[in-house]
């Protein structure tokens, strides 16, 4: 609570001071004397007594001649300004326990009551200049209260109270008080630093939580490669009020017409909390919307209704993105691994794998070798023509493999330029030495993955890793594991493939959904006889799998992220002969190499990207602000693209926005979007960038669900050490409605920035002489009662 003002006692006629304090000495010692001669005739407490009234006497006496005056200040009246601001947001439209009326209505009524009446408000006119205004997402005058409507679709006090002091800076604003229940839909982090403002006076609207109420508090969307259940909602709900009741949690689609899946509990207690989660697998890539509902499994009792419906559903958006995704695989000799790879991938329609593979190495050209005239490599002898493919002797003899543009992609061999090897989301190398790149075809490869953010996998075998004399060179750089020779014996006997304590917290090393399931798996996976050793792991780099010898663990999976993208090392040489042996593990084999090809590709980026920007203030209003971000062929910032944004919502109405470039963002366009129907629903994005020769460069979509009743709901009782804190902070002070009158008559008395002094002259009042005279009075009876005279 603020100090009040200054308030003094003032003695105007300061050079009387040492003639009345003289008065007062020569009194007290004629006094004394006095008394002294009575002391055998009065009780000593007589005497004393009789002294101190007498001696009072003349004090006051002696002080009128110093003329006292009491000094105070209070506002002057119209010239300060306080603002009263109310929470017209949906927040309030909630019954308290045992109460008939919502919060609003009976804020309402009391609002109507003091605009029409004798009130407070009418109290605080009488020395302040009113300001009225009401606040949800945004702060709006009002011109009276009693019209206030609590329909605003968020709650935003922190943004309300910044607005109010912009809006009056530099003008004399004494205090705001503020009627709220305090419950923000988001509140800003940080929360921001309030003290500039004037004393705020928060007054609690609406009493403890109510007695039943089913909620959906909070909702987290994590996607992995999983193949079985990539998408994961972890909803946390709490269940007041239906203590030994069953309570279901659907999964539905957007429209809530099909349920995707459900989970029951029961309340074990009247406030309830818990949490619920549902692994689900999309039946379509790329974007699809579903809805929450939470409900008594048993039909509602109308006699027992919940607070409020508003915070029972919510809708989420699940993007898995859309491919397809292109991974380049690569190996120096035809071998088993790419048989299995491509059969397992045939089976996602999300990945495409062209290959490239080495079907002879580069030899010296010798005239004798061939025939007469003949420059070409005699495996192509009889297929000359067809193609334009076939090799010279002085080069390695490379057949490419589910390809596009009519066999015209990888006709020349591995990329060369950025354009076309980042084209590729993800690169794999299976058995090929180091010296089939050149060293500007292996600077591209690191720049492939460090600044196009491309997975990158080498496959162990008789030419990977030390054994591709990779040590020492562009590629070896950004592997996960140092080529050094181990210190270690080589294995000895089979190896048994195992995962790493950090592997079975990665979902795409696993198979089964627990690891009882999951080691059984392990445990009759064929034994691997090919292994690359390394000597260690980088530093940050993480180890995924092992392969034991009974001894010794060897490293078998590593991965590390290196600049936006990731490079894994998988050391095992004929991990083939998992899915070889037995029929019945091809299936295991295949999902194996699908869902670390699936994490390969997953955060690699593309050349068109959407997301909805990350902002609490505009979120809160029902703002979606959009960022597209455009990247030429060599995946850096494209600053002249033509974007094309179009937003579709429930009603099916498209909408087009018009982005424009970033200001501190290269390649970046931004859009803002304001939805008609800002409560509830979904919205898909889609942006389509079209370069300087008017081709398109690609499409991408994201989908944003406001879910802006389910946040205002997300709390039901009050907010009171929010708004304890925002008192406490500027000098305030928590009321509760019934005590606005004492509010109101305590503001005038506040400090407050202009005020007007008050002089109140005590010498010449009544009050003193009769006090004094009453002092000499009550003496004269004592000594009377004494018998003296």
């Amino acid at each position: 609570m603020p100090a009040p003002f200054l308030a003094a006692l003032v003695f105007s006629n300061g050079r009387w001071l040492l003639p009345a304090a003289g008065l007062v000495m020569l009194a007290a010692l004629v006094l004394a004397l006095g008394y002294h001669r009575t002391r055998h005739q009065l009780p000593p407490h007589v005497r004393s007594w009789s002294f101190g009234l007498k001696l009072t006497g003349f004090i006051l006496l002696a002080l009128c001649l110093l003329q006292p005056e009491w000094v105070s200040e209070r506002a002057e009246p119209g010239a300060n300004l306080v603002a009263v601001l109310v929470d017209n947001s949906r927040s309030l439209d909630v019954r308290d326990n045992d109460e008939s009326r919502t919060r609003a209505e009976a804020l309402r009524e009391d609002l109507t009551e003091a605009e029409e009446g004798d009130s407070w408000l009418k109290t605080i006119e009488e020395d302040f200049t009113l300001r009225r205004y009401r606040f949800d997402s945004s702060l709006t005058r009002a011109t009276d209260f009693a019209s206030v409507p609590f329909d605003g679709e968020a709650s935003s006090l922190h943004g309300a109270l910044d607005s109010l002091a912009k809006r009056y800076d530099g003008r004399p604003l004494a205090a705001i008080v503020v009627l709220t229940d305090g419950n923000e839909t988001r509140l800003p982090d940080p929360a921001p630093d309030l003290a500039h403002l004037p004393p705020v006076y928060p007054v609690v609207i609406g009493d403890e939580a109510p007695a039943r109420d089913l909620a959906i508090e909070d909702l987290t969307v994590t996607q992995t490669v999983f193949e079985d259940a990539p998408v994961t909602l972890q909803v946390a709900v709490r269940a007041r009020g239906f203590k030994n009741e069953a309570v279901v949690l659907k999964l539905l689609d957007k429209d809530g017409a099909e349920t995707v899946a459900s989970e029951r509990f029961v309340a074990t207690s009247d406030d309830f909390s818990h949490s619920l989660r549902f692994l689900h697998r999309p039946t379509t890539p790329g974007l699809t919307f579903y809805r929450l509902s939470l409900g008594p499994e048993n039909a509602a009792d109308p006699k027992k209704p919940e607070a409020t419906l508003a915070n029972n559903e919510r809708f989420v958006s699940v993007n898995r993105g859309r491919g397809p995704y292109r991974v380049l695989y690569v190996c120096g000799r035809p071998n088993w691994e790419y048989k299995f790879l491509h059969r397992a991938l045939a089976e996602d329609p999300e990945i495409e794998m062209p290959a490239l593979v080495r079907i002879a190495k580069r030899e010296p050209k010798f005239s004798w070798r061939g025939r007469d005239g003949e420059s070409s490599n005699p495996l192509f002898r009889g297929f000359r023509g067809l193609d334009g493919e076939e090799q010279r002797y002085d080069e390695p003899v490379l057949k490419a493999l589910n390809v596009r543009d009519d066999g015209k992609e990888l006709r020349n061999g591995f990329p060369r330029d950025a354009e076309n090897l980042f084209l590729y989301d993800a690169l794999l190398v299976d058995d090929l030495e180091a010296e089939f790149f050149t060293t500007d075809q292996m600077d591209l490869i690191q720049e492939f993955v460090s600044r196009r953010g491309g997975g990158f996998l080498m496959l162990g075998g008789m030419e990977s890793f030390a054994h591709g004399n990779y040590r020492n060179t562009p590629i070896g750089a950004f592997l996960p594991v140092h080529l050094e020779k181990p210190t270690e014996q080589a294995p000895a006997g089979p190896l048994r493939f195992d995962l790493s304590r950090e592997g079975w917290l990665e979902p795409w090393a696993r198979l089964r959904e627990n690891r009882s399931a999951e080691e059984a798996r392990l445990n009759i996976l064929p034994p691997t006889r090919s292994l690359n050793l390394v000597s260690a792991l980088k530093p940050g780099a993480s180890l995924v799998g092992t392969l034991f010898d009974g001894r010794t663990r060897w490293p078998a999976l590593a991965t590390q992220r290196y600049g936006d993208g990731r490079a894994a090392a998988f050391l095992v040489g004929d991990a083939w002969r998992w899915g070889f042996k037995d029929p019945a593990q091809r299936p295991d084999a295949d999902k194996a190499w699908r869902q670390i090809i699936r994490w390969l590709v997953a955060d690699v980026p593309r050349r068109v990207s959407l997301k909805f920007e990350s902002d609490p203030q505009a979120a809160a209003a029902g703002v979606a602000r959009l960022q597209a971000r455009i990247l030429d062929p060599t995946f850096r910032p494209l600053n002249d693209a033509k974007v094309l944004l179009t937003l579709t919502g429930p009603s099916g109405d498209p909408v087009t926005v018009s982005p424009r470039l970033s200001d501190t963002q290269p390649g970046v366009y931004e859009a803002s979007f304001v939805p008609q129907d800002r409560t509830e629903g979904w919205f898909r994005a889609e942006v389509t960038a079209i370069d300087a020769e008017g081709k398109i460069i690609e499409t991408a979509e994201e989908g944003w669900t406001p879910n802006l009743a389910a946040d205002e709901f997300r709390r039901l009782e009050p907010n009171r050490d929010l708004l304890a804190r925002l008192a406490a902070q500027t000098g305030g002070e928590v009321y509760a409605v019934d005590d606005l009158d004492k509010l109101a008559r305590k503001l005038p008395e506040s400090d407050v920035p202009v005020t007007r002094t008050l002089t109140r002259s005590l010498w010449h009042t009544p009050f003193v002489f009769i006090l004094a005279l009453g002092c000499f009075g009550a003496e004269w009876v004592l000594r009377r009662s004494r018998g003296l005279a």
